[in-house]
């Protein structure tokens, strides 16, 4: 009897040591003293671990105090023996989500979901957490799960476009983000990222349909109109290039722009309108050596000499190692009958290149009609043995030399 009176009274004991941690761990938590809590509540467990509400109030005392692995082993044994306790299984996986465990956060999720099944917020935070660390196809198919509950949610369908488009599902991709690009901002440009890769993969037509769909909601935007442009343009759709290009002129007539539609008159067989675009080029960027020389070489192709050589000078003047515009200079000022100025022009482009057949030929005229005679021999014979396939040229050559040389000999 004595002995049995001993063991009850120990009991009792527990039971009040029990409680009077409880009471303690109530009112600690009752003033938000979480850490005040926390050893109070240790207690009541060790006399009491099967205590889901005290277990529960530890975890989240613990979370309270930054002790996020803590609160998660406290909330994953919760879990383990009360699954269907939900709110326990949401801050564990707030918690492994902020942990970076986004697998087992994702599980945490989906077992949240499987208890709500009419509730999208749990399947949504799933997809979320499986599109951090699954296979995109998970990713898919998870997404997929919560737009059948909430069709008209624009993150769940966002999601599911990335994650068709990591699975390289592009064309799926595109639908998705079309279906929700008039509804939100955010589309625009994944959409213009999607049509980069379109265009690598050789799906060149569905990327220039979703660069048209940009420009037409962009109207006002001269680098949308000039780059949709230029890709029509390199895409050989030259009249519709022409209408882009000259919206992004009108809009913003930079020198680029106006070289740009300069170059899509040029292949429309519109002399006259491309030329009068690379003077507007030429004059709004007056220091850029390319427009200068382009310009110089449609005032060429009009003989137009003078001002072809004013445009070459600049552009040589702009860029010193430009060959091109000291051989087009070189060529005009001879048109002009300037020969010496010619033959400094070739000087100068032979410092930069070897020069060509055709420059030294020109060489041999500008020396000829100075009658430097000595060195028109030395320039034509240099022409002939460079065998250049010029026919006219060589026979001209050719004659000139016999005549140059009769010359040299009498004197």
């Amino acid at each position: 009897m004595h002995r049995l009176a001993t063991v009850k009274a120990s009991l009792l004991l527990v039971a009040a040591l029990s409680a009077n941690d409880l009471r303690e761990a109530a009112e600690a938590l009752g003033r938000n003293d979480f850490a005040g809590a926390v050893p109070h509540l240790r207690a009541a467990l060790a006399d009491d671990p099967e205590n889901v509400n005290a277990r529960f109030n530890l975890a989240y005392a613990l979370q309270s105090t930054g002790d996020e692995d803590g609160a998660i082993e406290q909330y994953s044994l919760i879990a383990s023996r009360q699954p269907d306790l939900l709110e326990a299984r949401q801050n564990l996986a707030t918690l492994l989500m902020q942990a970076g465990r986004f697998g087992e956060a994702a599980d945490e999720y989906g077992a949240i979901a499987a208890g709500s099944p009419d509730d999208p917020a749990p399947r949504m935070l799933a997809a979320m957490a499986t599109e951090r660390t699954g296979p995109p196809e998970a990713v898919v198919e998870a997404y997929r799960r919560v737009l059948e509950l909430d069709p008209s949610s624009l993150d769940a369908r966002l999601g599911l476009a990335r994650s068709l488009e990591a699975s390289g599902m592009l064309l799926e991709a595109v639908e998705e983000y079309l279906r929700i690009a008039d509804s939100t901002p955010h589309a625009d440009q994944p959409l213009l990222n999607l049509a980069e890769r379109l265009e690598e993969s050789g799906q060149r037509d569905t990327a220039l349909d979703i660069y048209r769909r940009h420009a037409s909601m962009n109207p006002e935007d001269p680098a949308v109109q000039e780059d949709l442009g230029l890709l029509l343009l390199e895409e050989g759709a030259t009249g519709e290039a022409i209408g882009f290009l000259e919206r992004s002129v009108k809009a913003d007539p930079t020198g680029r722009r106006h070289s740009a539609l300069a170059e899509a008159y040029r292949r429309s067989r519109c002399p006259d309108a491309a030329h009068e675009q690379l003077r507007l080029a030429a004059e709004a960027d007056p220091g850029n050596a390319s427009g200068r020389l382009r310009y110089g070489s449609s005032l060429l192709q009009r003989q137009e000499f003078e001002g072809a050589a004013r445009e070459y000078l600049a552009a040589a003047e702009a860029d010193r190692t430009q060959p091109e515009a000291w051989n087009g200079l070189a060529f005009a000022m001879y048109r002009l009958n300037n020969f010496p100025a010619a033959l400094r022009a070739l000087s100068e482009s032979a410092k930069l290149i070897p020069p060509s057949a055709a420059s030294v030929y020109l060489r041999a005229i500008c020396q000829d009609n100075l009658q430097m005679y000595e060195e028109a021999r030395d320039s034509y014979r240099a022409f002939l043995a460079m065998q250049p396939g010029m026919e006219d040229e060589v026979w001209k050559a050719t004659q000139r030399l016999q005549t140059i040389e009769k010359v040299l000999r009498k004197r």
